[in-house]
């Protein structure tokens, strides 16, 4: 997902469909990114699995995304 955010291209997430699963609580091991771009690294954190759809709609990729509660309650996420 990184890529096509520096490219300032439009893309769209996809969190209901075929394998997405939905923010689980899981421990960070290694470094990682949340949603809201902050770095996080041995800690617990949540975490869900979703497809990002880029371009004109033609191509798709998984994606893990990470997040703190803060990140979730101001992102209006279910947990």
């Amino acid at each position: 997902m990184q890529g096509y955010k520096k490219r300032k291209m439009e893309y769209t997430i996809i969190d209901d469909g075929a394998d997405c699963y939905p923010w689980h609580e899981v421990f960070v091991w290694w470094p990682v990114k949340t949603i809201t771009g902050k770095r996080l690294f041995w800690t617990k954190a949540f975490k869900r699995k979703v497809w990002v759809v880029w371009g004109t709609g033609f191509h798709m990729e998984p994606e893990t995304q990470y997040g703190t509660a803060f990140d979730l309650i101001a992102h209006n996420d279910n947990l």
